[in-house]
């Protein structure tokens, strides 16, 4: 009885270390923009929770751990209960991760303009303009 219990602390414990590895993914993804064409997206994509390629979120990890430890109706209740709770903290740290990274790509930028003539500053923020949304060069 404890081993098994054990075994689903483990399994809990795995589950939040990928949900937040799925979060700050997201954050990052998000990011870089689009996938290149060929690719097919990913979480949050157009196929995303459509039967298309790539993870449901909670829905396809609650399924893959009832397969995994036969769960309970009473248990994934309870699983989904708690990525429910944890989902506003996870969406927080995405957002504060995302403000973060663009703080320092603008300080970044900045650093980078300190040593460009005149000139070539104007052509560097020309430059920047010019590239992909969500996709910084610096």
């Amino acid at each position: 009885m404890a081993a098994d219990r054990t075994r689903v602390w483990f399994s809990l414990f795995i589950l939040a270390i990928f949900g937040l590895g799925l979060a700050l993914g997201l954050a990052l993804g998000r990011r870089m923009g689009p996938p290149p064409p060929g690719m097919p997206g990913f979480y949050g994509g157009a196929q995303a929770g459509r039967g298309g390629p790539g993870p449901r979120g909670p829905r396809a990890l609650i399924e893959r751990l009832d397969r995994e430890l036969q769960l309970t109706d009473e248990q994934k209740r309870q699983v989904q209960a708690i990525f429910d709770a944890r989902r506003p903290q996870l969406e927080a740290m995405q957002r504060d991760v995302a403000q973060r990274a663009e703080e320092e790509q603008r300080g970044l930028q900045a650093d980078v303009r300190k040593v460009l003539t005149v000139e070539q500053q104007v052509k560097f923020d020309r430059w920047l303009e010019q590239q992909p949304r969500g996709r910084p060069p610096l």
